[in-house]
């Protein structure tokens, strides 16, 4: 039966004690991410300065917006997450297509910033949001500049369509 010498024996030893502080070291680091969810820690996609959390996540979870920009930010934010239920919810029924092919596009489109130029209310009920949204399609730099226009129905804004601007 193979006895390990006293120096294996200590160098074996030294190697659990190591491994167990890594372990402890990394049951630490676990407990802590449970404490603070990282969405809860993260900026938001539409780069509104807010968290994820605080911003465009509780509209994606069916609260209210109430401006167009919020809306557009978080639409925004949901082709960037590939959200497409919320951005089928928030499209008016009149214009809005039957599907969008999110899946597809995610493997070749990455979403990487967002500048509003101007948010116009035009009544109670209409508005405008100009805005560019820069993207890569497969690694080439795009941006989309475009026009919105918004409807509020039944308390709720709802993207009609946009105007690709130059």
């Amino acid at each position: 039966m193979y006895k390990p010498s006293s120096q294996n024996h200590h160098r074996d030893l030294r190697h659990e004690v190591l491994a167990g502080k890594m372990i402890v070291k990394l049951h630490h680091i676990h407990k802590s991410m449970k404490k603070k969810p990282q969405s809860a820690q993260l900026p938001c996609y539409c780069e509104s300065s807010k968290p994820y959390a605080a911003c465009c996540k509780p509209l994606h979870e069916d609260e209210l917006t109430t401006t167009a920009e919020q809306l557009m930010r978080s639409r925004y934010s949901a082709y960037v997450l590939g959200l497409e239920a919320y951005l089928l919810r928030t499209w008016h029924a009149d214009t809005r297509p039957a599907s969008l092919d999110l899946t597809n596009d995610a493997k070749t489109t990455r979403w990487i910033g967002l500048k509003v130029k101007c948010h116009e209310v035009l009544d109670s009920s209409t508005a405008i949001v100009e805005f560019i949204a820069s993207y890569k399609l497969n690694g080439k730099a795009h941006k989309l500049h475009e026009i919105s226009r918004f409807i509020k129905q039944n308390e709720q804004w709802l993207y009609i369509d946009g105007e690709i601007a130059d």
